[in-house]
């Protein structure tokens, strides 16, 4: 199988299609994210630990998992484009039913059906992208598919906050579920890309893939940005508020200003993969990111501040290089499955794994202790890079 190139080529004449889909990644993500800054307000109102908390993050990593180990069941069937618009779809549906959980079983159960939904979205969104362009804009083209979670960080809090002022938490799923909804039926009418069908992973296939040792070590990198973007994003309220006596307005404003930044990091992530390749920004991601986690939990008042402003950036930097890094060293027909594999591993450790691992350590009290031993994993695992192949997007693959 090989990948159509849909538009002229050009990344200017593929952007507005490239936003579109970048906008159902936006709602997807922050369905997701929302959660974070809204966990305080449904602690209170359901009654439960802040390890409880992380694991309903881990709930939302299980779906997430499972809805990536399908989604190539799914593309084969109805291909790429119509799979990103069904995955809109349905975390449109599963968003508005959410608000009706009346206790914690229940929103674990409707958390694992988002995590399932929104599941079904990054191979084929991946893949409807990278059809649009050439190989030479691969890197611009993912920084603009990572602003989506980029600017979900931001606005999550404001919506948050916003909704809180005057309605119940449960406004704030039924106002993104019934968004994405819409838009979902939209792109399946109107979106471009991806008019091509996924491949199942067969056992063939993921053997090829599995056995490369790339195909683990970008296991890892993802796995670790994910949770250093992820992890201190959806404790950092419950932090702010139990450990630095910070009001919920305040921590989510501080959670959302925090994010700002950290919209430029793809772009410069992009900008570094397109000239010099992927691992000089791989190799930022991971320095940056280990030292400001270390930071984080030693840190107080206005270090605090400025630390958990600069922090989100760093984890930006691994996003647009790893995925370049991916489809130079994979070949077409094999790219959606090794993202479709790489997935569930990613979410089960950034998405689920880390949350639970910060809430728990919260619940002693230590949620200091948590970043700190975060940021050391990261650092250590700078030992990894010199085995990253070199090489970029203009190379032949």
């Amino acid at each position: 199988m090989t990948y159509k190139i849909e538009s002229c080529g050009l990344f200017k004449a593929a952007l507005p299609a490239v936003l579109f889909v970048a906008s159902i990644f936006f709602f997807n993500f922050i369905s997701r994210v929302i959660l974070a800054p809204l966990m305080p307000v449904i602690q209170q109102d359901l009654g439960f630990s802040h390890a409880g908390a992380g694991h309903l993050f881990l709930a939302l990593a299980v779906g997430n998992a499972t809805g990536l180990l399908l989604s190539g069941f799914v593309s084969r069937a109805v291909t790429h484009r119509k799979t990103v618009g069904l995955s809109g779809v349905l975390v449109g549906l599963v968003a508005m039913a959410t608000p009706m959980a009346w206790n914690y079983a229940t929103l674990l159960i409707a958390l694992t059906s988002l995590g399932l939904a929104v599941g079904l979205y990054l191979p084929s969104g991946i893949a409807t992208i990278m059809s649009l362009v050439r190989k030479g804009d691969w890197g611009k083209t993912l920084a603009v598919h990572e602003l989506a979670p980029s600017a979900s960080f931001v606005v999550a809090p404001l919506l948050a906050e916003g909704v809180l002022l005057f309605f119940d938490w449960r406004v704030t799923f039924y106002l993104l579920g019934g968004l994405q909804f819409c838009l979902g039926l939209w792109f399946i009418k109107s979106g471009r890309g991806g008019n091509f069908p996924g491949s199942i992973p067969s056992p063939l296939m993921v053997m090829q893939i599995v056995k490369r040792p790339i195909f683990w070590l970008l296991t890892l990198f993802f796995s670790l940005a994910i949770g250093a973007s992820l992890g201190p994003y959806s404790m950092l309220p419950l932090y702010l508020v139990d450990a630095h006596g910070y009001s919920r307005e305040s921590a989510n404003q501080l959670l959302s200003i925090s994010r700002i930044l950290a919209c430029l990091g793809p772009f410069l992530a992009g900008w570094i993969t397109d000239r010099w390749g992927p691992r000089p920004s791989i190799f930022l991601f991971l320095a940056l990111t280990g030292m400001a986690l270390i930071a984080l939990s030693l840190a107080s008042g206005a270090f605090l501040v400025t630390i958990a402003i600069v922090q989100p950036v760093f984890t930006m930097f691994m996003f647009a290089p790893g995925f370049t890094l991916l489809y130079i060293v994979f070949p077409p027909d094999q790219r959606s499955v090794a993202v479709a594999l790489l997935g569930p591993l990613n979410a089960l450790f950034g998405i689920g794994v880390v949350p639970t691992f910060l809430g728990h350590m919260g619940d002693a009290g230590r949620f200091d202790l948590g970043f700190f031993i975060l940021g050391l994993v990261i650092l250590l695992v700078m030992s990894f890079l010199p085995f990253l192949p070199r090489g970029n997007a203009r190379q032949s693959v």
